[in-house]
């Protein structure tokens, strides 16, 4: 995938299980010790496809979500409805030789993605680095 500022990711190599990787991931009350553009996180009931939820990040308004795909302990989605279009962020674990990697994907959908990678996806994009640098510390600790 071409990075570009309305679509990108970040992958980095996490050295504890799989399975300590992804309760990190989907501890999403959580999520602000990591994500250094959060302020809070949360859902409306337990980690499941379909359920809603709601970030308020450190600048702009607060964001409803939902999670679109899930597949248990290896990737997960969840789309923000923004004006004409989304923020799609996948979250994806995969293990190879004894190595667990997860990636971050971040992408604006829709009629004004452009603007929208212009105004929010520059500053996400520049962040993640540090943002999944801080998971990986989280994750290893526990």
């Amino acid at each position: 995938m071409k990075q570009s500022n309305h679509h990108f990711s970040f992958t980095i190599s996490v050295n504890t299980t799989k399975a300590k990787v992804w309760q990190t991931l989907i501890d999403v009350q959580n999520w602000h010790e990591w994500d250094t553009e959060l302020i809070e996180a949360s859902l409306e009931g337990i980690f499941e496809k379909g359920v809603k939820g709601t970030m308020i990040p450190k600048t702009g308004p607060k964001l409803k979500f939902y999670i679109s795909e899930l597949i248990p302990n290896q990737s997960y989605t969840i789309n923000t409805i923004m004006p004409v279009g989304e923020l799609v962020i996948k979250r994806s674990l995969t293990e190879t030789n004894n190595e667990v990697h997860f990636t971050d994907d971040i992408a604006f959908t829709g009629f004004l993605k452009y603007v929208f990678g212009f105004m929010l996806g520059s500053k996400f994009r520049k962040v993640l680095p540090e943002v999944m640098n801080n998971f990986k510390r989280i994750a290893e600790r526990k």
